[in-house]
């Protein structure tokens, strides 16, 4: 019989970095409109906000097309809460067609163009 080996695998927390053509604008819109906070950032051209345990980070860009080139996904099994929550607070969510039940996504463009795209659990394959 032979001993099974196991090693520790390290735990990650992954924080995507977006562009921003305008820290205003794209404060107004986390923390006003999306429910984020601003955290402290130790210099003038860098933007860290979080809800809950997400957290983005934001870099001044002067180029437009950076930002309609960018997107994030999140994964979460609450999903359609997630959307209702959007939706309450008024913002558009786009729900692409055939998108429903189990395999709901949408997603929200923030004022820059930075495309954020949610998804559920289940279109994970292992």
């Amino acid at each position: 019989m032979s001993a099974q080996h196991t090693v520790a695998e390290p735990i990650l927390k992954v924080v995507p970095i977006l562009p921003s053509l305008d820290f205003s604008q794209t404060r107004d819109f986390y923390v006003h409109n999306l429910g984020f906070e601003e955290l402290y950032a130790a210099c003038d051209d860098y933007l860290v906000i979080r809800r809950g345990g997400l957290e983005l980070q934001f870099w001044l860009s002067d180029d437009p097309m950076q930002c309609q080139n960018s997107s994030v996904f999140f994964r979460s099994e609450a999903l359609h809460a997630i959307y209702r929550d959007l939706c309450d607070r008024g913002i558009e969510a786009v729900v692409p067609s055939g998108s429903d039940g189990e395999q709901m996504r949408f997603h929200v463009r923030d004022p820059h163009g930075n495309l954020l795209m949610f998804g559920g659990l289940s279109s994970v394959r292992h």
